[in-house]
């Protein structure tokens, strides 16, 4: 929203002053909590299902290793789309569940709880990347760096494409596109690898890292509108 907008709405619908609000403040029972005590909380709220895919990807990952070596890379870089997905549902969560209002007027800002989660689930994708990107390389005798731009690609992509959806698509319709540009990104990528193999060769790798750049700003912008999105409500307590 535009902030001539948000003036004039402020203006035209300007509430009253609050009075002895500190006082009132004051007498609400406040449970003192630290910001890693926060942030750990918040592991108990990402739905089970978002472990069950990284433990399925793990797995997948080993028996491909073991089984499947030179195909490895492949197979991991079409499947990560999917853990990319599991942030664009934390990301849209409040919405399809129409609890976003709510949330908003809670102890705890939706903006503070949004970006623990995040931290949470983006810690978690680079550890799990910290395994298969040297997994991969090991397997594939290509250097962890051309690896690491295979994976990360479309990892970003799915990431950007669905930050931008969820920002413009609200309630469950948001969750089936996010379900969509996941399985769209994954077949493209095999698509790419089947009928353009040449993409991977040394010479087009340039090609690959300003693609890989410039994916990290447009991620890093639609992160920060799809915070702007989550205005606090004047009584929040956070």
């Amino acid at each position: 929203m535009k902030l001539s907008l948000k003036r004039e709405l402020g203006n035209a619908f300007e509430a009253p002053a609050p009075t002895r609000k500190k006082e009132f403040l004051k007498k609400l029972p406040q449970t003192k909590i630290s910001n890693p005590s926060f942030v750990i909380a918040q592991f108990g709220y990402i739905p089970k299902y978002v472990w069950g895919i990284f433990s399925f990807t793990f797995g997948i990952a080993i028996v491909c290793g073991c089984f499947m070596e030179k195909d490895v890379l492949w197979i991991i870089s079409a499947l990560i789309p999917f853990i990319a997905l599991s942030i664009l549902t934390e990301n849209a969560r409040s919405g399809v569940y129409l609890m976003a209002e709510l949330e908003m007027a809670a102890r705890f800002s939706l903006k503070s709880v949004m970006l623990a989660r995040m931290g949470i689930l983006g810690a978690s994708h680079l550890l799990l990347l910290m395994f298969l990107i040297p997994l991969c390389a090991m397997y594939n005798l290509r250097a962890v760096f051309h690896v690491g731009l295979y994976i990360l690609v479309p990892y970003m992509l799915t990431v950007f494409i669905g930050l931008w959806a969820t920002r413009r698509i609200h309630g469950m319709e948001s969750m089936y596109v996010c379900m969509g540009i996941a399985v769209g990104v994954s077949a493209l990528n095999i698509f790419v690898q089947q009928i353009f193999p040449i993409i991977y060769e040394m010479e087009y790798m340039p090609i690959w890292i300003i693609g890989f750049v410039f994916l990290i700003v447009l991620v890093a912008k639609e992160m920060r509108k799809s915070i702007e999105q989550t205005e606090e409500l004047a009584w929040s307590l956070s």
